[in-house]
């Protein structure tokens, strides 16, 4: 699951990706994927520690106690500031940033490569995998680490990932059998929305807009 809906920029924005929280939108999606999930015998709750995947697990399993493995973290940005609105010239390359093409030298926003990335989320699915001591299990964690380790359950190529979408708060379901082969089930499945009514942007270009609404203001 991706966590629910947070504000990167403008009005509730903290200091520092990292500190992103849930804003109220975020908090309903987290509720209606714990209505959806209620009756799944979930033994598991791992999230990446980050404090927006924390919120949303504790509204999705209460009674939990969520494991933390920080290999599902997002992927790690550079030059990042929420305080500010981004240079307009920049755009094309922002939207680019998860397009055709990346590889494993890639950077998102200069920081973190996509190789490292993709390493550390394949090294977390199979450690949670490997792990006999759960039936059902909850993995609250990140856009493009999501994208991630789909792929590494699809066995796609690592630009793949701009083929792939994670809105706030979806739901994906991925079932492994005895050898760890992975049958993919469910994709990007949003509780509140489950025809996309009303989602017409990407998560890339919902945080493009949240930026240049700072910009306007």
């Amino acid at each position: 699951m991706r966590h629910g809906s947070v504000a990167y920029f403008g009005e509730g924005a903290r200091t520092s990706f990292g500190e992103a929280v849930l804003t109220e939108a975020g908090c309903r999606q987290a509720d209606l994927a714990g209505a959806f999930l209620a009756s799944r015998p979930i033994g598991l709750v791992v999230t990446s520690g980050l404090p927006r995947a924390l919120q949303t697990a504790s509204r999705v399993c209460p009674r939990s106690t969520p494991l933390v493995d920080a290999r599902w973290r997002e992927i790690e940005p550079g030059e990042w500031n929420p305080g500010g609105a981004p240079d307009p010239s920049r755009l094309p390359e922002v939207l680019a940033m998860l397009g055709p093409g990346l590889t494993r030298d890639s950077r998102f926003f200069g920081g973190e490569t996509f190789g490292s990335l993709h390493d550390r989320v394949g090294e977390a699915l199979a450690a949670l995998v490997s792990d006999s001591g759960w039936e059902e299990a909850l993995v609250v964690a990140h856009s493009v680490a999501l994208r991630s380790a789909l792929l590494h359950c699809l066995g796609g190529p690592l630009d793949g990932i701009c083929r792939i979408e994670q809105d706030a708060g979806c739901l994906n379901m991925v079932e492994f059998d005895a050898s760890g082969l992975p049958l993919v089930r469910l994709v990007n499945h949003t509780p509140p929305d489950g025809a996309k009514d009303g989602l017409k942007l990407s998560s890339l270009e919902e945080l493009v807009a949240q930026a240049m609404a700072v910009g306007r203001g």
